[in-house]
């Protein structure tokens, strides 16, 4: 009997094959706190957002809860930009930006338990 994939778990594998890059590329360490996922050598925090560019509208999805904190503990994002090649990434492109740097209008995600969200195009992060 096959057994198929789910959409969520399969987000769920890329995004942490996203993570191994991003702190292989940059040097952070796994910090699975409540609100981010890597710290530098300086203690900051740093959440890895990922995209996949195989998607017709590919957009990073930030929430206003997190960006609030992550700019006053001087964090920032580590954004990933991706195409899933098999059970795996191949990576097209990353960059790490301090939350600070960032104007966002967030706005209402419905009944969303992480409340208010923006979602950002890659070509306004990358390169």
């Amino acid at each position: 009997m096959s057994r198929q994939t789910s959409r969520s778990q399969n987000a769920a594998r890329y995004g942490a094959l996203a993570e191994k890059v991003a702190r292989d590329r940059y040097g952070l360490d796994v910090d699975h706190s409540s609100w981010t996922d890597a710290r530098d050598d300086e203690g900051d925090p740093w959440d890895v957002k990922a995209v996949m560019m195989t998607r017709k509208a590919p957009r990073f999805r930030l929430w206003k809860e997190q960006h609030t904190r992550l700019v006053r503990a001087g964090g920032g994002y580590v954004f990933v930009a991706y195409r899933p090649v098999g059970c795996g990434i191949h990576v097209l492109e990353t960059r790490t930006v301090r939350a600070r740097s960032l104007r966002l209008e967030f706005y209402g995600a419905g009944s969303h338990q992480k409340g208010r969200q923006v979602k950002v195009p890659p070509s306004r992060v990358l390169s």
